[in-house]
C-alpha cells in the first residue's frame, strides 16, 4: 500500500494538536461527521463518495474545535458546563494581582509576561476560600532587526495590562467544584477569541512566517508553472495551485496585520 507522506505528516499534527487540547473533540468531531455523512447518503450521496467524505468532515470538524478550545475561553467554559453538568459553578467574590513578573529570550520566542493573581470565592459550603492562579500572555514573535525588541515588550506591556484588568474588574473567572472529589477546574477569561495566552499564538505565528517566505519564493521561481496549472483542466493540479495561492494570501494578510498592529507602538 503506497502512503502519502504529506497526509500522514498532516494527520500526525492533527492527532496532537487535538489531543493537547480535550480527547472529547474527537467525540464531537465523529459524532458531526458521522450525521452529516449518514443524512447525505441517505437523501443527496453515494457510498463511494462517503467514505472519503467522512474522514474530511471529521478532520474539519475535530480542528475548529480544536483551535476554538485553544483560544477561546468562553468556548472552553461552555464545553465543560456542558459535557460536566454535575460539576458546580462557584460563586466568585473578588480578583487580586500580585506583582507582573516577564520572562525575556533573544528571539522573543516563549517569551511572556506573567501575573499571580488570588481568585477569592464561595464554597460549595457556603465558606469564603482563595485559590492562587497565574494570568500569562505571549510577546508577538519577532527578529532583529526586523523588530524592535523594546517596541514588543512594550506591546506585551499593553496587552498584558490591559487583559489582566479588565479579568479582575469583570472577576472573569469561571471556577467549578467536582461532585464528589477535591478537585476543580479554572478558565480565566470571557473572551470569544484571547490568542496571546497559548503558547500556540507564537507557534501558528511561526508556521505562518515559514509559509510567507518559502511560498513567496516558490511562486517566483514557479510562476509560469503556476499560472499553467490555474488554467489546466487537470482538476488535481488546479485544486493544487489555487490551494498554495490560499495559503500564500493567508500567511500574507496574518503577516500584514501582525505588522500594522506592531507599528501602533
Amino acid at each position: 500500500m503506497k502512503y502519502n507522506p504529506f497526509k500522514i505528516i498532516i494527520w500526525v499534527l492533527f492527532l496532537v494538536f487535538v489531543l493537547l487540547n480535550s480527547v472529547r473533540l474527537f467525540i464531537y468531531g465523529f459524532v458531526i461527521s458521522f450525521m452529516i455523512v449518514i443524512i447525505d447518503r441517505a437523501f443527496f450521496g453515494t457510498r463511494k463518495r462517503s467514505d472519503t467524505q467522512f474522514l474530511n468532515l471529521f478532520l474539519t470538524f475535530t480542528s475548529i474545535f480544536a483551535l476554538c478550545y485553544t483560544f477561546s475561553p468562553f468556548f472552553r467554559s461552555i464545553e465543560f458546563k456542558i459535557s460536566h453538568p454535575r460539576w458546580e459553578k462557584l460563586e466568585i467574590v473578588s480578583v487580586e494581582k500580585s506583582v507582573t513578573q516577564k520572562v525575556s529570550t533573544p528571539f522573543n520566542f516563549l517569551e511572556k509576561e506573567y501575573t499571580n493573581i488570588t481568585v477569592n470565592y464561595i464554597d460549595e459550603f457556603g465558606k469564603a476560600q482563595a485559590k492562587s492562579e497565574e494570568i500569562k500572555h505571549y510577546a508577538i514573535l519577532g527578529f532583529e532587526p526586523l523588530f524592535n525588541k523594546k517596541t514588543i515588550e512594550n506591546e506585551l506591556d499593553y496587552i498584558h495590562s490591559r487583559s489582566l484588568n479588565k479579568l479582575i474588574n469583570k472577576k472573569a473567572i469561571n471556577l467549578y467544584q467536582h461532585p464528589s472529589k477535591d478537585k476543580m477546574k479554572v478558565f480565566k477569561g470571557n473572551d470569544a477569541f484571547a490568542l496571546r495566552h497559548s503558547i500556540g499564538f507564537q507557534i501558528a505565528l511561526l508556521i505562518t512566517y515559514i509559509l510567507f517566505v518559502s511560498l513567496t519564493v516558490y511562486c517566483i521561481y514557479k510562476f509560469n508553472h503556476l499560472a499553467a496549472a490555474l488554467k489546466s483542466s487537470n482538476i488535481k493540479e488546479q485544486k493544487s495551485a489555487y490551494i498554495i495561492l490560499l495559503i500564500l494570501i493567508y500567511s500574507y494578510l496574518v503577516v500584514g496585520i501582525t505588522v500594522a498592529h506592531y507599528l501602533k507602538f
